[in-house]
């Protein structure tokens, strides 16, 4: 039993920024815009979020600049696919590019280093905010492995499917992806919904970088996303565009990456890069065997 609470608590760990990113990318998509670049979004969100924290000493402000920093990115890709009419998938790799190559230049030229930031002071784990009396050794000790970050994930997640779901806003916003022309018909502005979309989806996915670098460590390491942007693009496509499916399907992503760590743990002879590729590998032979019938947004991608 033990174990198996330690499995959960580290699988909403793991998945806790992947649900930031992907939610972020299933609002973008919903109104219509694709959106690949949530990798770079959670690039730069990182190394801002740790930038912050370092000049400020306030891991609050970091996130902060996290939150600007993946909306700033956001509108990049926004700017440039809604009002140049760029091809929405190669303007969202050039943004990743864009940000993979910023980040590791900022790194050298802020902290004089290569590869990893100096450390700054992270979010706290749950553990160290419970009361001191009336909670068990075995209570503390699993919410010592988990940052403040992961309830505050799941209330974001909660506040976007319902405000998806059950809000004027949220209606809108998928009319949007659905028929943008009957949404200009009926008065709506349809291109400043896309690009608020996407700033939006940005900010999330700045967040998600911010968990990873102010959240689970305490520093940033070039390219530290590893490719997570990428999986919560994933989980978008399998969870058919719906929060739920959304939903569970990061969290079958963060479960295969915490269960690779677990294997890393007990085998530690075999090479870590077997473990660490285990999440991709369950990702690709999902895609490959899952089908669903949940089509995507129909204007999904469209360049007016």
């Amino acid at each position: 039993m033990p174990q198996l609470l330690n499995l959960i608590a580290l699988t909403l760990v793991k998945a806790s920024p992947l649900l930031l990113a992907a939610f972020g990318g299933l609002l973008s998509e919903l109104s219509g815009v694709i959106n690949f670049a949530l990798e770079g979004m959670m690039l730069s969100g990182a190394f801002a979020a740790v930038l912050g924290t370092w000049a400020t000493g306030s891991h609050w402000i970091g996130m902060v600049c996290a939150i600007f920093s993946g909306a700033f990115i956001g509108a990049v890709h926004a700017g440039a696919s809604l009002k140049l009419r760029a091809n929405q998938i190669v303007c969202a790799i050039a943004v990743n590019l864009l940000a993979a190559g910023l980040t590791g230049f900022l790194l050298n030229q802020v902290f004089h280093v290569y590869g990893t930031s100096p450390g700054v002071a992270p979010f706290p784990s749950l553990g160290s905010i419970l009361p001191q009396a009336g909670v068990s050794v075995n209570l503390r000790s699993l919410a010592e492995g988990v940052s403040v970050l992961v309830p505050a994930t799941l209330a974001i997640v909660t506040a976007v499917t319902a405000f998806l779901k059950w809000t004027v806003p949220g209606l809108r916003l998928r009319a949007c992806g659905e028929n943008p022309e009957a949404a200009r018909a009926a008065g709506l502005m349809v291109w400043r919904i896309q690009f608020l979309a996407v700033c939006a989806g940005g900010a999330l996915a700045g967040m998600g970088g911010a968990f990873l670098s102010i959240g689970e460590l305490s520093q940033f390491v070039e390219n530290m996303t590893q490719g997570r942007g990428y999986l919560a693009v994933a989980a978008v496509i399998l969870g058919r565009w719906r929060p739920i499916g959304v939903l569970l399907a990061v969290l079958f992503f963060g479960c295969g990456e915490a269960v690779s760590e677990w294997f890393a743990v007990r085998w530690p002879a075999l090479p870590n890069q077997l473990f660490l590729v285990m999440p991709y590998v369950a990702c690709l032979a999902v895609l490959a065997l899952y089908t669903g019938r949940r089509s995507p947004p129909s204007a999904l991608g469209r360049i007016e």
